[in-house]
């Protein structure tokens, strides 16, 4: 016959038991707060793309988001338990989001590359960077297929991770790429608004996190959301372009 638990074991058991169950991790709030700035401002970047491309102040708005989704795509690999599966996670949605993406702003099926593609690419990058390896040349030289961002979004991705380790160098890149694409693209360099937010967050000033339970759907919701959404908002933007968009508004 089996020993009574004694009372002290007993309630010690209980405790362990219960913080097993309640175990939580810290929440970066204002990182949540970004990766909303990032999807909106991209989609009144693709509503101005799509159905407004002459509005010019929805593609202003829109440069905030690549940035954005930069540095994110930086803390990202950083805190990612296996960097080979988020590329290849990248790249599976980049399949999923290619024939979308094509209809939506009437490429080919293949004439351009849609930005998932772009991200993989980045987090290669920035896995090479951070091993200083010469290999790093492989993911730019790749930027030069028609991929959207192009070179311009692999070496802004590749910025923000230097950003990451040396704020003032990373700072004087990101000007200094924006005005070097400036005479071919003047609304480009409105990108730099973004700067502000991501330095903040960066500097650990503007950073608010709340303990939640591991056990927690909307960590996995959250991490999925823009992988689904990015589809998703094209094949609705593509639908309506295609049967219900009858009206315009003013250029701005």
């Amino acid at each position: 016959m089996s020993q009574p638990l004694e009372p002290e074991y007993a309630i010690k058991t209980l405790v362990e038991l219960v913080k097993e169950q309640m175990q939580t991790h810290r929440f970066d709030m204002i990182r949540e707060l970004l990766k909303a700035i990032a999807v909106i401002t991209m989609t009144i970047d693709h509503v101005g793309a799509i159905f407004y491309p002459d509005t010019v102040l929805l593609r202003i708005v829109g440069r905030l988001s690549f940035p954005t989704f930069s540095y994110l795509l930086v803390l990202g690999t950083e805190s990612t338990r296996n960097p080979r599966n988020y590329v290849l996670r990248l790249l599976f949605f980049a399949v999923i989001s290619q024939i979308p993406y094509s209809l939506a702003f009437g490429f080919g099926p293949f004439e351009q590359l849609n930005i998932f593609f772009a991200l993989s690419l980045g987090v290669l990058s920035i896995i090479l960077y951070k091993r200083r390896s010469l290999l790093i040349l492989l993911p730019v030289l790749a930027a030069f297929l028609n991929v959207e961002g192009n070179v311009y979004g692999i070496a802004v991705i590749i910025i923000m991770a230097v950003l990451k380790e040396d704020r003032r160098i990373g700072v004087l890149a990101f000007l200094f790429i924006n005005v070097l694409f400036l005479p071919e693209n003047y609304v480009q360099t409105f990108s730099l608004l973004a700067l502000p937010i991501i330095l903040l967050h960066d500097s650990g000033l503007l950073k608010v996190e709340m303990e939640i339970s591991e056990n927690s759907v909307f960590p996995s919701m959250k991490k999925y959301f823009f992988y689904v959404y990015y589809p998703l908002h094209l094949t609705l933007f593509y639908l309506i372009k295609s049967n219900f968009f009858q009206f315009t508004i003013p250029h701005i």
